[in-house]
């Protein structure tokens, strides 16, 4: 499918459209590798919880971006947003820092809250181009918070698994960041208003 008919049918450009296919192959990735994380995680309540609510969001964006992308209303977009600013508030508060470096748990904390409070931004103006930025933003931090991870908790250094996990949270920021720019994109080009609102609808 050329460039023109890929707008015509989804109101964005191919190259957006491939970036959005290669991105729900990895957010499927990133789905698997968390339930088995929900698998390896029955000692810990608190750690499972937030594999659940990351397996969940997964599960949302895929669902959304095969099934709901074309729809003019992204409030369920906007749900998924919401909850993912949810989990990163909740794994803020369940985040153990015993044996972990001053440094690498305070930024990690600030990390988790400036995400919490970015994505809740976002989620308010979802679908408005100039607040797009925040996106990339989200992206940024959710790759600083996988560094610091790697870098200064000794359990993510001595576990494989805990070392790829983090990584579904940067695949879920990124997919957020291009479901953000395809909506605007498409609004654009079909020349109408995303209804993001239920009192918009009527």
């Amino acid at each position: 499918m050329d460039n023109e008919a890929v707008k015509q049918k989804y109101g964005i450009t191919k190259r957006i459209a491939v970036m959005l296919q290669v991105q729900m192959c990895l957010v499927g990735l990133g789905m698997v590798i968390t339930l088995y994380g929900v698998t390896q995680s029955t000692d810990s309540v608190s750690r499972m919880a937030v594999y659940l609510m990351q397996a969940i969001i997964c599960a949302a964006i895929l669902i959304f971006g095969l099934f709901l992308f074309k729809k003019k209303d992204v409030r369920i977009f906007k749900s998924v947003v919401i909850l993912y600013a949810a989990l990163e508030a909740v794994r803020c508060a369940l985040l153990r820092t015993g044996g972990v470096d001053a440094w690498s748990a305070i930024l990690a904390r600030l990390l988790l809250v400036g995400l919490a409070c970015c994505a809740a931004v976002l989620a308010e103006h979802l679908g408005e181009e100039k607040y797009n930025s925040l996106g990339y933003l989200i992206v940024f931090q959710e790759t600083a918070l996988y560094l610091v991870f790697t870098l200064g908790f000794p359990g993510v250094e001595t576990r494989l698994l805990h070392k790829i996990l983090p990584l579904a949270g940067v695949l879920i920021a990124a997919s957020i960041v291009l479901f953000c720019e395809a909506k605007v994109q498409q609004a654009k080009y079909l020349g109408q208003d995303l209804e993001v609102n239920a009192d918009e609808e009527k």
